[in-house]
């Protein structure tokens, strides 16, 4: 059997062009996933590797749709070896029943873990940089004073943290927040 391997990135949210050129390659069936490289546990990704049997073949598009972190994703390459099951990535011509093809794995493998830490380091660097910038990051600090009021009429009247959240539009994140914040304040 020829198996398929498709998930979503976080650019393309649509898997039409994966699954076209899949069955395109010969694919039987076609595993799709929407979660992220990143995760070693995956559920589609894991029911593919227990239909696996000797003498199969897993398709991918793309080196990275099967993952992104070099360990995982070498260890899967190993597992399909041993098992006897070919990989075959379709954007790079990687056919891992050769030699030079789990050369070339291993080799894309490194490469594409260094882009994503890469891609972190940056990230970091951005948000360090604001922040020395005097940016402020995340949730706005303090309390809006005219939903901490809604909230505290809310309670006073015997609502629940839901009926709150239905009536004033409040989330429910904040309405338990500022529940917190009028609990632990003491009357003047």
């Amino acid at each position: 059997m020829h198996f398929g391997y498709a998930r979503v990135s976080a650019k393309d949210q649509n898997l039409d062009t994966q699954l076209k050129e899949l069955t395109a390659a010969g694919a039987d069936r076609i595993f799709q996933e929407k979660i992220t490289g990143a995760s070693t546990s995956r559920p589609e990704l894991d029911k593919m590797l227990a239909m696996l049997r000797p003498g199969d073949t897993v398709l991918v598009n793309r080196l990275s749709r099967l993952g992104r972190n070099t360990a995982h994703l070498l260890q899967l390459i190993a597992d399909f070896t041993a098992n006897d099951v070919r990989f075959v990535a379709l954007d790079l011509g990687i056919d891992t029943s050769t030699p030079a093809g789990r050369m070339v794995v291993t080799v894309f493998a490194a490469l594409a873990e260094f882009e994503r830490e890469s891609n972190g380091e940056r990230r970091q660097a951005g948000i360090e940089l604001a922040k020395a910038q005097g940016k402020h990051l995340g949730r706005p600090a303090g309390v809006d004073e005219e939903k901490l009021k809604k909230v505290k009429t809310s309670l006073a009247a015997g609502l629940s943290i839901h009926q709150i959240v239905d009536v004033t539009g409040i989330s429910e994140s904040t309405v338990k927040r500022y529940r917190r914040l009028l609990t632990t304040v003491t009357p003047s």
